[in-house]
């Protein structure tokens, strides 16, 4: 199927939170609040906003609480399909489960435990320029103490990923994921509906198969909220009237 433009896609929040506990024993991650705005509100918000359609949502740990909350408060002009996991099936049974919904377009996939004011636009634009069959967009970074490191070239090219604490090789390009890819057709018909990650699944095996995957470069603002010290970090700062979670509804085109 031709396509220019990214109307379709998946926000992954089926999770356990284990990182956010004890916050999370009443409630699932997305549900947690910046303000009056819920972690999957500001990622909605921010999908409709880029001109996304179509969202599918994967939902565990706690589940019926996602489902009553999108319920009570439909996003106008979205269509959301909520993929129920019976069973953990991680960054890449997840996306696998979801594939009906995706009609065999390419889809954007995002984490809502990031906060970013990525253009989802330029984003996309760059992706399909690229002739490749994925794109991950990185934050130019070298702290490999606090992140696990994306290795690209100086052509945009993912090259290899590097464990947290692994040291970066001298003269590599190195950048953090952002929380934010796009995946062609090409690239889903790697991943299997069972409990698996995407990387090993389905980047470790693209490039060893040669595969083009593409790394995005932005060079704006990212905020992690997925661990209790950050989210509690960023609360403190919206407290204080630093940090308003509206600036990340939406992005320059």
């Amino acid at each position: 199927m031709e396509q220019d433009r990214i109307q379709t896609a998946m926000i992954m929040a089926a999770g356990l939170g284990t990182r956010m506990q004890t916050l999370t024993n009443s409630l699932p991650k997305p549900l947690l609040r910046i303000g009056k705005f819920t972690l999957l509100e500001i990622a909605l918000r921010k999908l409709k906003n880029s001109g996304i359609r179509r969202v599918a949502i994967n939902v565990h740990y706690k589940k019926e609480e996602i489902k009553s909350y999108l319920a009570q408060q439909p996003v106008e002009g979205l269509d959301i399909f909520i993929s129920e996991e019976e069973t953990l099936m991680g960054t890449g049974g997840g996306i696998a489960k979801a594939e009906p919904f995706f009609q065999g377009e390419t889809i954007l996939v995002l984490n809502p435990d990031v906060l970013c004011d990525i253009s989802i636009a330029r984003f996309t634009r760059f992706h399909f320029a690229s002739g490749a069959i994925a794109s991950m967009a990185l934050l130019p970074s070298r702290d490999f103490r606090n992140y696990g490191l994306v290795i690209y070239t100086q052509q945009n090219r993912i090259e290899s990923f590097q464990l947290r604490n692994q040291p970066i090789p001298p003269g590599a390009l190195s950048g953090i994921f952002t929380g934010y890819q796009i995946l062609s057709p090409d690239a889903r018909s790697y991943l299997v509906a069972r409990a698996s990650s995407i990387i090993s699944s389905f980047y470790l095996k693209a490039l060893y198969d040669r595969q083009p995957i593409a790394a995005y470069l932005h060079d704006g603002e990212w905020v992690d909220v997925g661990t209790k010290p950050q989210y509690s970090d960023t609360i403190l700062l919206h407290e204080n009237g630093q940090f308003n979670p509206e600036r990340y509804f939406t992005a320059p085109g």
